[in-house]
């Protein structure tokens, strides 16, 4: 299964069609920040067909309650946590996003917001495990010297997957 992860893209949603059609993905994840019609983005992804999940960033104005603050799932045995950032003070730090996501016994966490990628394994205090803490940094308007970005995730049945950073 292959995920595209995308985020920050301040209604550059014509980036985000370049990533999909690059891609030929699964399923696709956008972590906030879409500032387009989501329903039309949907369609052009190709959903119901390929499931897309929006999550309201601090730039998204959602008048009809469509977008979710964040979300919690399962998919081959890991949980993911799914959010924009903004209501964790990830300009910061990292910690209420992990905290969150322990909360809620995930193992991978998807962020926005901050505009840069990351991917790396974090440990929690006390022993309390790893968590794995992924932005795919902006497909738009990048920040920090990182350039515009998306990522992929390869999912296989037995859990296993890689993350690959893509650039525009």
């Amino acid at each position: 299964m292959k995920i595209l992860i995308a985020s920050d893209s301040h209604g550059r949603s014509d980036l985000l069609y370049k990533a999909f059609d690059t891609e030929k993905p699964d399923m696709v994840i956008h972590l906030g920040d879409l500032e387009d019609n989501r329903d039309i983005v949907e369609r052009e992804l190709g959903s119901p067909r390929i499931p897309c999940l929006f999550i309201k960033g601090n730039c998204d104005y959602d008048s009809e309650g469509k977008l979710l603050r964040s979300s919690v799932f399962t998919l081959k045995n890991h949980r993911f946590f799914c959010t924009h950032g903004h209501l964790y003070s990830v300009n910061y730090n990292l910690n209420g996003l992990m905290y969150e996501a322990k909360d809620n016994d995930c193992d991978i966490v998807l962020f926005g917001h901050i505009h840069r990628p990351v991917n790396e394994f974090m440990d929690l205090p006390f022993g309390a495990g790893k968590i794995h803490v992924i932005n795919p940094g902006s497909i738009a308007y990048p920040r920090g010297g990182s350039v515009k970005s998306y990522m992929t995730m390869n999912l296989k049945d037995d859990g296993a997957y890689d993350i690959e950073l893509k650039t525009l």
